[in-house]
């Protein structure tokens, strides 16, 4: 390895460790690319070629991937992402998440374009990453630290400051199915229990440091589309909003669309008093202290927030989320803005993804409440909507498998089976994995959650154009539909969902921030068009738009055959929770909102349609699987078709 790379935008080369073995070889990153683009693609294509169907997601046979996507490390803006895939410990199929920060960068000077990590280490280790030098070492003394205390103590380890690092806390270690993973100390790949994952196979960290570079193909016409990329990108009031107080700028638009989850989804809208307790200003004027951004990105939206008086003094989030308010403020009520910051560093400290940790407590208060728990069930703790040290209290234990908190730390679905009691019909949740987002007034958004692939997400294809409320004549003209920016509509929903669907997958493939891109902002964000540009010049391979949005089709439906051939999932799985299609918002502008099963119904056909898949099954089709050179899935089909036909075969007689 060492400094000099010249593949173009990718190193060229993919790190396999064998954690059961210690054995560390490389192959080639040819023999993906450009079919899959790089990051998310490579990922997902490694799991779905390696991984056979009974594997579980503990056992050491599970694989989990990393990938820093194509223009990582450039200066393009925004390309600082790193993919994280490996089967889901929450569901029965993929498990995805995505990370910024400064490690995927990195890992690419180091000279390595993905880690896939294989096996299970008899004893805690973690992995350190220098150019060519590759070195497992022990983590026994690093097994049960917290993730700040885990980076500070590599670091003096390695004494050297100057490395990424990404690991796992208590969480992770003790399989809790919320674990995340913390990335350079500031950012998480949250949902579908990754960190769990990393834990069940005793990898607490990886720890990499690089001397090399990102070589680009045509230097001089790349510098120029930088330029003029950034500067309008720059220049755009979304991510200046976000450069000012981060995604916390978007809480007041989704409040406004009555689209902020409340007490457990029993509303989708809180009080204008409860919302100027915790309003984007109140953590900007009582809270914040410094702003920072990841490698490559001109918009810096990260901010830490301090906590300097009141019981929760001394409490520092290095980096809060819309979704945190969401989560704390709305979901269990909590109405202290220092509180919720706590309840975020506690997440942070102990390695838990806010979003599945504070549905399922959600989940319990709301079962609570309608006596269906007792004090004797949840340790003597009483369960009430607002009560912040309660929440606190419950992380903790979650975290440590304490107590209830050990019932809680399989997630909502899990834990309501175990419970009983007729507490099942409390726990929402899309494929199995908690349910974060509201669903009932956006009917693009909804779409676009509940379908993903990895468990409900809105980072996967669910549009960001209702609460921004497109002109007809904008979104005719983006989307070929006028309907984008009407959240009551169920018409044109499945084309701009699908559309998004294809853009999230190329952006995550690339290793761009979505937040700079046309999700977040339709007029003026980074384009399709424009990263096939990028991705031309970087590498050298010419890539259309066309040809582009077909590999993110490409790598959309590898996750889909994941699901179908891991998980089983049919059209049965992509309609939401019975709440949401049964009782109407209670309050807010858009209160009395719900979404209708016939009109979902006809979005799903022509949803189905749309990607080419069946109609009746909601699988991907050998036509179109051979459309897209995927034909190693065609055969992976026949044997789920073949297998589903005896089933029902064997339950007819």
């Amino acid at each position: 390895m060492g400094k000099t790379r010249s593949r173009y935008g990718h190193t060229g080369t993919i790190l396999r460790v064998d954690l059961s073995t210690s054995r560390i070889w490389t192959e080639l990153t040819q023999n993906y690319v450009p079919k899959f683009l790089g990051g998310r693609g490579i990922n997902q294509w490694i799991l779905l070629k390696e991984l056979p169907e009974w594997v579980t997601p503990f056992e050491p046979a599970n694989i989990l991937c990393f990938g820093a996507g194509t223009l990582t490390g450039t200066t393009v803006p925004g390309a600082a992402r790193l993919n994280v895939d490996s089967k889901s410990a929450i569901t029965p199929g993929i498990g995805s998440g995505n990370a910024g920060g400064w490690f995927a960068a990195e890992l690419k000077y180091a000279g390595y374009d993905n880690i896939i990590i294989h096996g299970k280490a008899d004893k805690p280790v973690y992995l350190w990453i220098e150019d060519e030098k590759i070195v497992l070492k022990s983590a026994l003394d690093l097994w049960g630290q917290k993730t700040t205390e885990t980076e500070e103590q590599i670091k003096d380890d390695l004494g050297n400051d100057n490395v990424q690092i990404l690991c796992i806390g208590p969480a992770g270690e003790n399989l809790v199915k919320s674990a995340c993973i913390v990335v350079s100390g500031n950012r998480a790949v949250g949902r579908c229990g990754l960190g769990s994952i990393m834990g069940s196979k005793n990898l607490k960290a990886i720890t990499v440091k690089g001397t090399g570079a990102v070589e680009i193909k045509e230097l001089n016409e790349y510098k120029e589309l930088v330029k003029t990329v950034s500067r309008r990108v720059s220049s755009l009031d979304g991510v200046k909003a976000r450069g000012k107080i981060g995604t916390l700028a978007a809480i007041r638009a989704y409040n406004n669309m009555s689209a902020f989850p409340y007490r457990n989804y029993e509303d989708e809208h809180i009080s204008e008093e409860h919302f100027k307790k915790i309003s984007p200003d109140v953590f900007q004027s009582d809270f914040a202290e410094q702003r920072h951004g990841c490698s490559s990105c001109p918009a810096a939206c990260g901010h830490s927030f301090r906590v300097e008086s009141g019981p929760y003094s001394g409490t520092l989030c290095r980096k809060v989320e819309f979704v945190t308010v969401w989560d704390f403020g709305g979901k269990l009520g909590i109405e202290d803005p220092a509180a919720i910051l706590k309840a975020q560093e506690v997440c942070w400290q102990l390695g838990l993804d806010i979003d599945t940790a504070s549905s399922t407590i959600a989940w319990a208060t709301e079962c609570f409440q309608k006596k269906l728990f007792s004090l004797e069930d949840t340790d003597g703790l009483s369960l009430e909507w607002g009560a912040a040290d309660v929440t606190i209290e419950l992380l903790d234990r979650i975290a440590y498998r304490k107590g209830f908190g050990n019932i809680l730390a399989e997630g909502s679905l899990r834990a309501s089976k175990m419970m009983g009691r007729g507490t099942e019909k409390y726990a929402f949740h899309i494929k199995g994995q908690d349910l974060i987002e509201p669903l009932r007034s956006m009917k693009g958004w909804a779409l676009g959650v509940v379908v993903s692939a990895r468990g409900g997400t809105h980072t996967r294809g669910a549009p960001a154009t209702e609460p921004r409320q497109l002109s007809k004549e904008v979104s005719q003209r983006l989307y070929g539909v006028e309907s984008a920016g009407n959240a009551s509509t169920y018409e044109g929903k499945p084309q701009v969902v699908t559309y998004f669907e294809y853009i999230q997958s190329i952006f995550d493939c690339l290793g761009v921030c979505t937040l700079l891109g046309e999700w977040a902002n339709p007029c003026g964000g980074i384009t399709a068009e424009e990263l096939a540009k990028f991705y031309s010049l970087v590498t050298g391979n010419k890539l259309s738009k066309h040809e582009i949005m077909k590999a993110g089709e490409r790598v959309h439906n590898v996750e889909k055959m994941f699901n179908v051939y891991h998980a089983g999932f049919t059209r049965t799985h992509d309609y939401p929770p019975r709440r949401f299609m049964e009782e109407p918002i209670k309050s807010g502008p858009l209160g009395g909102e719900v979404l209708d099963k016939n009109a979902w119904s006809r979005m799903l056909d022509e949803y189905y349609e749309l990607h080419g898949w069946d109609r009746a099954s909601g699988w991907p089709t050998k036509t179109k699987l051979e459309d897209l050179e995927l034909f190693e899935c065609t055969k992976i089909l026949e044997d789920v078709e073949k297998k589903e036909a005896f089933r029902k075969g064997i339950t007819e007689c």
